[in-house]
């Protein structure tokens, strides 16, 4: 098995230069969709925690823990628009630490108020990274002395593999669109985004192979996302899409999320905190659907999918993928009262 598990690692260290990771509930971590996307919400401070386990089912899972933080600044000192600057980091491991990948960006961005409706943005993002093989668990038929196992014997297999580091460069824009309630009680607020991401820019080498060289492909994204208030009502629908293009690998994502507004918010004195519950899921074209449950208290939100494996995997799966888990936190409270910030309906 560990064996297995060594092989498994080094062919999933080979896919990974050619696909990057990725997140079902990829809107909560949106600067690993688009650079631009830094520091565009409602409020000043948004940080984000996410955790992913995948195919536990078929053996040892893969694991993707990931922080994202992100700011706007300058928003009192510029008249039409304001910079976002933000942070990503996550770890992803495979079997017991087998194969682990970690990468670290730093993202910086310009929004620009285009009139009272429209908003667009360019981001920039640098980032290091490193992708790991450890084998000190792999056990090999050579080692079996015919009676047990034996650690202390060669395992008669050329391991050229090595720990490498990288450096990386990404782009993109965006653009976001919003209107408000047309009254206080009518609830028909509307917006929506849309958004262009070039990643791997120079296509930096990220192969473990001290033999062969191999350069990450680079990645195109688009994704696209809206909130629309049902008048009068409680309720709001939030339909997202999101495309990725990288070498030979194509993947295409669906999301719709009902939201139902259990509490609302004090509209002038912010006593009362807007509290919400959003039912759906996610759909990866070809891959798996995931259901999903959303839950918002203020300026906190705990978002939990659940994939369920759509493709020729799903034989070895009984269909299982994984949970996916985040947190996230926006400071100050990104609804109405929202007192200190130059949010708009625009970043819904």
């Amino acid at each position: 098995m560990k064996k297995l598990l060594l092989i498994s690692s080094c062919i999933f260290s080979l896919a990974l230069q050619a696909q990057d990771i990725h997140f079902t509930m990829w809107d909560a971590v949106p600067i690993t969709t688009n650079p631009a996307s830094t520091g565009v919400f409602r409020g000043d401070h948004r940080a984000v925690i996410n955790y992913r386990n995948q195919w536990s089912s078929v053996g040892k899972p893969y694991n993707t823990y990931s922080f994202m933080g992100d700011a706007g600044i300058l928003k009192n000192k510029w008249q039409n628009g304001f910079m976002g600057v933000g942070l990503n980091v996550y770890k992803d491991n495979a079997g017991q630490n087998d194969f682990g990948a970690t990468k670290v960006s730093l993202g910086l961005s310009n929004i620009v108020f285009l009139d009272d409706k429209n908003s667009a943005s360019v981001g920039l993002m640098g980032s290091w990274g490193q992708n790991a093989l450890n084998t000190s668990n792999a056990e090999w038929d050579a080692q079996f002395n015919g009676q047990y196992f034996d650690p202390t014997l060669s395992s008669n297999e050329p391991l050229n593999y090595e720990n490498k580091s990288y450096f990386d460069f990404s782009a993109g824009v965006l653009w976001a669109y919003g209107t408000g309630s047309k009254t206080l009680s009518s609830q028909d607020e509307f917006s929506m985004k849309a958004g262009l991401a070039f990643y791997h820019v120079t296509r930096p080498e990220g192969s473990i192979s001290a033999i062969e060289k191999d350069k990450l492909y680079s990645r195109w994204a688009f994704h696209a996302d809206a909130y629309i208030g049902i008048s009068n009502s409680k309720f709001a629908v939030k339909p997202k899409f999101l495309t990725y293009i990288q070498g030979p690998s194509r993947q295409f994502a669906l999301g719709t999320l009902l939201r139902y507004m259990i509490k609302e918010e004090s509209k002038y004195t912010g006593f009362f905190t807007e509290m919400a519950i959003s039912f759906g899921g996610y759909y990866r074209v070809g891959d798996a659907f995931a259901p999903s449950v959303e839950f918002e208290i203020g300026g906190l939100a705990l978002g939990v999918a659940y994939d369920m494996n759509l493709s020729g995997l799903s034989v070895a799966t009984n269909g299982n993928g994984g949970p996916e888990v985040f947190v996230k936190f926006v400071s100050p409270n990104p609804f109405s009262y929202g007192k200190g910030t130059k949010s708009s309906a625009r970043f819904n």
